[in-house]
Parts: C-alpha cells; sequence; structure tokens
C-alpha cells in the first residue's frame, strides 16, 4: 500500500520546491521585515511632513501674537502708537499668510537632485552624439517688447562648434537648427520659468543693468528658490562679464547640463541686458560661474 507525502508547512506557509523548511522560514521572516520597514518609512515621512507644517504653523501663530502685543501696547502708549501699530499690522498680516500658506506637501531636495541630474545627464548624452561643441549660451526675448509684462521667451543654444553665429532668442523655431552657418541645439532653460516667477515678484522693475540683476537675482535664488546659502559676485562691465561664487549650492554637480543656479543666473542677465549669456563654470563646490557678453558701446559710456 502506497502512501502518499503531504507537501511540508511550515506556520501555515507551503515550502517551495527545492527550499528547505528553514529557507522557508528565513524569507518570510525577511519579508516581514521589509514590510515593516516600509510601514516605518511611510510613518516617517508622515512625522516629517508634520512637524515641517508645524513649524509654519508656530511661526504663524509667534508673529500673530507678537503681532498683538504691539497693538495693545501702542494702545496705551500714545507715544508709541503709531510705530507699534504698524508693527502690529505687519506682524498680524505675516503671521496671517504664513498660516494659511503653509505646504501640504514636502518633496526633499533629493527627490528634486535625482529628477534633475536624469535630465541633465540625457540632454549630455544627446549633445556628445551630436557632436556640439561644449558652449553653453542662454539668450532670452520678451514676447512683446515690454521688460516688466511681457511672457519671457528663453532658450539654451548649444552650437555645433567654437565659431557657429548665434541667432537671436526670438529666432528658434525649431529644437535642431541645421542651417549652415548656425547649426545646433536649442532647448528651453531650466531657469526660463524661474526667471519669469522672480520677475513678476518684485516690487521693482527687472534690472537692466549687471549690478542690478546680480542683487536681484542673487537674492532670489538664496531667500525665494533657496538654491544656495549665500553668493558673491564681481561685475566688470566693460569687459562684458560677471563672476559669481555660491555657496552651500544645491543639486550637487554644477558643471552638469543646464544646472539650475546656472540657468536662472544666465536668463535673468540675458533677459535684462537683452543680449546673449555664455556661460563658464570654472569650480564646482563651491560653485563658481562666469558669464561673458559681448560688450555695448552704452556700457563703456554708463561707466565713464
Amino acid at each position: 500500500m502506497s502512501e502518499t507525502t503531504a507537501p511540508s508547512q511550515t506556520d501555515g506557509q507551503a515550502t517551495e520546491p527545492g527550499e528547505s523548511p528553514e529557507q522557508s522560514i528565513e524569507n518570510s521572516e525577511l519579508a516581514a521585515q521589509v514590510d515593516l520597514l516600509a510601514a516605518e518609512n511611510r510613518r516617517l515621512r508622515d512625522r516629517l511632513a508634520e512637524r515641517q507644517q508645524s513649524r509654519y504653523r508656530d511661526t504663524a501663530l509667534g508673529l500673530i501674537g507678537v503681532g498683538l502685543l504691539c497693538g495693545i501696547f501702542g494702545y496705551f502708549t500714545p507715544a508709541a502708537s503709531t510705530v507699534l501699530f504698524a508693527l502690529a499690522g505687519t506682524g498680524l498680516f505675516a503671521g496671517v499668510l504664513t498660516y494659511f500658506l503653509t505646504p501640504e506637501r514636502f518633496i526633499s531636495a533629493d527627490v528634486g537632485q535625482r529628477v534633475y541630474s536624469a535630465t541633465a545627464q540625457s540632454f549630455a548624452r544627446l549633445c556628445d552624439d551630436l557632436g556640439l561643441s561644449n558652449r553653453r549660451i542662454y539668450l532670452a526675448a520678451h514676447t512683446d517688447g515690454a521688460t516688466t509684462e511681457s511672457d519671457l521667451d528663453s532658450r539654451l543654444f548649444i552650437p555645433q562648434t567654437q565659431d557657429t553665429e548665434i541667432p537671436a532668442a526670438d529666432a528658434f523655431d525649431s529644437t535642431f537648427l541645421v542651417e549652415d552657418d548656425r547649426r545646433g541645439l536649442a532647448v528651453q532653460p531650466t531657469g526660463g520659468d524661474l526667471v519669469t516667477a522672480i520677475r513678476d515678484s518684485l516690487t521693482e522693475p527687472f534690472g537692466d543693468t549687471p549690478e542690478i540683476l546680480c542683487s536681484q537675482l542673487t537674492d532670489a535664488i538664496i531667500e525665494d528658490l533657496v538654491l544656495a546659502k549665500s553668493a558673491e559676485y564681481d561685475i566688470d562691465q566693460a569687459d562684458g562679464r560677471v563672476s559669481v561664487q555660491f555657496t552651500g549650492a544645491l543639486y550637487g554637480d554644477g558643471t552638469q547640463f543646464d544646472h539650475p543656479i546656472v540657468s536662472v543666473m544666465a536668463v535673468g542677465l540675458a533677459a535684462g541686458l537683452q543680449t546673449a549669456i555664455e556661460t563658464t563654470v570654472t569650480e564646482s563646490d563651491p560653485l563658481a560661474v562666469t558669464f561673458r557678453w559681448e560688450p555695448q558701446h552704452g556700457d563703456e559710456d554708463q561707466l565713464n
């Protein structure tokens, strides 16, 4: 009489063919640990988001509290009421604005860096496959000719050779330029929409000199976009050169294709000066970049 052997089971799990009971136990424990780690990771992300939101709300409540205190002191101290009421209004406005504009989701810089790096590597390979030069030239034009109210049409142009003619920003009607004297690749720069946002957020007119533009753009990069911790710049308007060094720059290697910080500075300078800006990254950490353009005769007159 033959006997039928039932499949070996351990803790309710069937053993796979060729797998020992001990291996089955180890695989089950490993799968359980992976599930626990995944759940813990989600919990930690949720707690981090809650803590960041809590910081925003605590800041908002603190500003509102300071505003209320200034208002109360202003009511009982007529001599300083003007200043105190002004501080009260500022504190209350800033507190309410901070409270209601608290972001619901936070994306880590590491995620943004990985997304940007993938795009940068793809464009770098495309340039290598097309045999293009290592020049990076940024151009920007205003679609209706008004610097402060028009849409910004910006391009990053990678010419085929060092001597390729550089067309005007509004002359690009294709990504691949195949004319004999101006062959190359023209793409939308990372800094195009960012410069538009910076320009729209300014309370003063967008600059048209290197000094004003460098001040506006570096302040926005540090304070608004939080892409770097600090910046120092040197301007030689007669030579058509601006050199900027950023410390604490995000998004890794500054020599990568169309780095966000480089792109914002270049597009902003191109838009303000209404000329082509060529970039050269001389150092990656700290990020040091040189921006060059063809100086106009008016630039020398302004200096004299």
